[in-house]
């Protein structure tokens, strides 16, 4: 379990601004559009809609313990702002526009001016605010988490067997580490199940056709055991205020 977090300006800005819909251009779409706690910081959708309805080519990865799986955020929150092809948030020639509007709000005011004292408006100073507050998202009380930590019955029969498969069929080479997404080059298998639908294109509807594609020598008994596996990986992402987000299945779209 994580500690439970004192105030900080830097990580409360970045919280509101994530779900702030001023952040886009056209005042449509926040960061929590298509990171949707709900749903694991996912959407729902086979690829991303952005802010002027444009679809995306990627399907929208979740941020479940994003922090901890090597990925540059600060780099990563630019992409949604300054995107054009296709648009997200479209801030692209509209940086001042955008930044006056939180300028003008008192309670943002005084946020920026606490995290950063000198020159706080700026685009990179947002995504500066957005990665600190993303890297508080964790999920780690997963049926997996409390086995690991000595409750071996936190996980079913099946789900021990699952891992046995896992790793014995190689899936651990690639998913390895505590976010079986090996330092971020792959995605993270924490929370799959609730963030349908799957690959960077959004064309698998369900575990099942992920499988057909990647373990299609898999018996029906050890497709089972890794779905059960799967199942042992899920767990609220909590944040910065402690609330355990309760998570739905999001319906392909």
């Amino acid at each position: 379990m994580i500690a439970p977090l004192l105030f900080v300006p830097l990580v409360e800005l970045g919280r509101r601004l994530f779900f702030d819909p001023r952040l886009s251009a056209n005042q449509t779409q926040a960061c929590a559009s298509c990171h949707q706690p709900e749903r694991a910081f996912t959407d729902g959708k086979k690829v991303g809609v952005g802010s002027t309805g444009e679809h995306h080519t990627r399907n929208v990865p979740t941020l479940t313990n994003v922090g901890e799986r090597g990925i540059d955020l600060e780099r990563q929150a630019m992409r949604p702002l300054l995107r054009t092809h296709p648009i997200e948030l479209g801030a692209l020639g509209h940086e001042r526009e955008i930044l006056s509007r939180f300028a003008a709000d008192p309670s943002y005011r005084a946020l920026f001016a606490e995290a950063f004292p000198s020159r706080p408006y700026t685009l990179r100073n947002v995504a500066r605010a957005i990665a600190a507050y993303e890297r508080t998202l964790h999920s780690d009380t997963a049926p997996f988490d409390r086995a690991v930590a000595g409750d071996h019955d936190a996980m079913s029969a099946d789900a021990w067997r699952g891992l046995r498969v896992f790793q014995s069929r190689g899936c651990g080479s690639c998913h390895a580490g505590p976010n079986f997404s090996k330092g971020g080059k792959v995605p993270t298998l924490r929370n799959v199940m609730m963030t349908a639908p799957y690959f960077r294109d959004g064309s698998a509807k369900t575990i099942d056709e992920v499988l057909d594609r990647h373990a299609a020598a898999l018996s029906p008994d050890e497709r089972a055991s890794i779905a059960a596996l799967l199942e042992a990986l899920t767990a609220p992402v909590v944040s910065t205020e402690k609330k355990a987000v309760a998570l739905v299945t999001a319906a392909p779209k």
